[in-house]
């Protein structure tokens, strides 16, 4: 190698105590930070062509192999620098119990995020129900996840509420979901006609499954109606509310169709047959005068 550039790479910048930093060892870095970089990209990469993985495996894998690869550019970027870390290694524990004690919530999401990521009960894609917020999990990240719910908003949530509190996984082992339409219908109904009429109603949407196939539930016998419950499955849930309005729409034409009518509540009052008011209710219903 040319001496030029052997003297311009053990040029010393600065020495502080027995520390000295020439420009070897920050050109060393960079191939590093370079050389990882690049490695990492490439490995997220071939995961992301693999056809064996789904979205939600590539991210967890990629996001798990990014930071260990973080973490071993760092080490080798301290070694190559000269930085004995030794002494932080060993000082890490009292460390961290300081620290942790201001910030015990950034930890616990911390821990909770590389959780999620190596468990992988909620993935990217997964659709959730967390604390009443139904959305598709968009991001994972090490302290906080994204879901995009109905209304296309996005809310961050910590990881340590997806991990502490109740969660709904709509998507953990069966994407199908089975949905409810309750209604009445009247006493003098056909019940073999109500229930063509129901079934029909579903299956003409193509967001609702053919297999489990609809059906319905006799629920109970009110004071005015028949009521009935209309069960059909899907596998879209960020298009449920507009599944039930297509459903209701086509019952309420089958209905007319069919001759099935909705109930109207009322009330019968029967009064005895010789029945009649006495002089109170007749002087009550007398208009006063002046």
């Amino acid at each position: 190698m040319d001496k030029g550039i052997i003297e311009i790479l053990e040029y010393e910048l600065f020495t502080i105590g027995k520390y000295t930093l020439n420009v070897y060892a920050i050109v060393g870095s960079l191939v590093v930070i370079t050389v990882g970089l690049y490695l990492r990209n490439f490995i997220r990469r071939l995961i992301y062509r693999s056809h064996k993985l789904d979205l939600g495996k590539k991210f967890a894998f990629s996001q798990i192999v990014n930071y260990l690869i973080i973490l071993v550019i760092f080490f080798l970027v301290m070694n190559n620098l000269g930085v004995n870390i030794s002494p932080l290694l060993l000082g890490s524990g009292a460390i961290l119990v300081g620290i942790g004690l201001g910030l015990q919530n950034l930890f616990l999401d911390f821990i909770s995020g590389i959780i999620i990521l190596v468990d992988r009960t909620i993935q990217v894609g997964d659709v959730v129900d967390i604390e009443g917020t139904i959305g598709e999990v968009e991001k994972i990240k090490m302290r906080t996840t994204q879901i995009r719910t109905r209304e296309n908003k996005n809310i961050i949530f910590p990881n340590s509420a997806l991990t502490k509190n109740k969660l709904v996984n709509f998507s953990l082992n069966d994407d199908r979901v089975r949905f409810q339409i309750p209604l009445g219908v009247h006493y003098d109904s056909d019940m073999a006609v109500v229930e063509k009429s129901l079934i029909e109603a579903a299956i003409e949407q193509p967001m609702v499954l053919d297999e489990p196939k609809p059906f319905i539930w006799i629920e109970g016998f009110g004071d005015s109606a028949i009521e009935v419950g209309l069960y059909y499955f899907s596998r879209d849930l960020f298009a449920a509310p507009r599944l039930r309005s297509d459903i209701r729409k086509a019952i309420v034409q089958k209905f007319r169709e069919n001759g099935v009518e909705f109930p109207y509540p009322h009330t019968v009052v029967e009064m005895p047959e010789n029945w009649r008011p006495s002089k109170e209710d007749e002087l009550q219903r007398k208009p006063e005068t002046l």
